[in-house]
């Protein structure tokens, strides 16, 4: 995959799930796979949610400043720093 299509992939799914970290905190609650996680309910569950989704859209913003030229590769350091994730 050529990375200027990985970057737009990656952006285009970054900008949903801001969205829906957007909608989901005004709602308190969210809907996932038909299971209703309420922040009142459970607040550890619907917070960790929302923590993976805002470290999703973090990696994303770090893949388009890399798009712009302006840092390295994220890809690249997620490799070495996380290697038994990394596929052979």
């Amino acid at each position: 995959m050529s990375p200027l299509l990985r970057t737009t992939v990656v952006s285009l799914l970054a900008v949903y799930l801001t969205w829906s970290i957007v909608n989901e905190l005004r709602a308190g609650s969210l809907k996932s796979r038909g299971m209703v996680i309420d922040a009142k309910e459970n607040p550890g569950g619907f917070y960790a949610i929302q923590f993976c989704k805002a470290c999703f859209v973090s990696f994303a913003f770090a893949a388009l400043l890399h798009a712009l030229g302006l840092i390295g590769d994220p890809y690249i350091w997620t490799r070495q720093t996380f290697s038994s994730l990394a596929p052979r």
